[in-house]
């Protein structure tokens, strides 16, 4: 009797089985079917990024090999180019390249607006952002003082890495537009600092003795 009843049992058990199946097939089909396109998506993605960020690292030394040749047209091209490709870091390189090619071109106003391009782009890391004003202001021929200083005050007034170069900066700076005494005053402090590195300390302690010696 016991038999029957199990027969009976398992029969059910098989018929709820079949009739959850019949309920919910196409739902555990369509699941499985968006898992491998999913799957299948993310190998095409990365398969391509892989692929794009190769092309961008063979295009940036291209750029960098034509800068090199003085070639500056078709290093401009490149750098612009590999500029727009967010994908890699070395599109913000490429940044930084397109600044340096209309430098030695002599296009500074140009040269001004790639590095600003740089620093006003918050999506940038802000090492990259600080460095791009640093190389702005030591490679600008054609802004005034205030507006040269102003452009170093956020690395200035902040624990930023570039800090005491863009501090030493500063001082060339100073010295740049004629204002000794307060180049003198600004190395005075500089030389105080714990964190100054011995050919830095070198440089500022030689610029001030120079100076001093003049001043007399």
């Amino acid at each position: 009797m016991a038999d029957i009843f199990d027969e009976v049992s398992e029969e059910l058990k098989q018929d709820q089985l079949i009739q959850t199946w019949k309920k919910y097939s196409k739902f555990i089909i369509t699941l499985i079917i968006i898992l491998i396109v999913l799957l299948g998506s993310y190998h095409a993605y990365t398969t391509w990024n892989k692929k794009q960020i190769e092309v961008a690292s063979a295009q940036y030394f291209q750029a960098l090999k034509k800068l090199e040749d003085k070639n500056y047209l078709k290093s401009h091209n490149l750098f612009l180019k590999n500029s727009q490709n967010d994908k890699s870091g070395y599109g913000v390189l490429s940044l930084f390249g397109l600044a340096e090619t209309n430098y030695q071109n002599g296009k500074i106003d140009q040269m001004l607006i790639n590095y600003k391009n740089i620093y006003d782009n918050e999506r940038i890391d802000i090492f990259y952002r600080n460095l791009s004003r640093i190389l702005s202001v030591l490679k600008d021929n054609k802004s005034s003082f205030d507006q040269q200083k102003l452009l170093l005050e956020p690395i200035l007034n902040s624990p930023s890495k570039l800090q005491i170069v863009a501090a030493e900066l500063e001082v060339l700076l100073f010295i740049k537009f004629d204002k000794i005494k307060k180049a003198q005053t600004a190395i005075n402090i500089l030389l105080k600092r714990s964190d100054l590195s011995f050919e830095q300390k070198n440089r500022l302690e030689l610029i001030h003795k120079i100076y001093k010696t003049n001043a007399k």
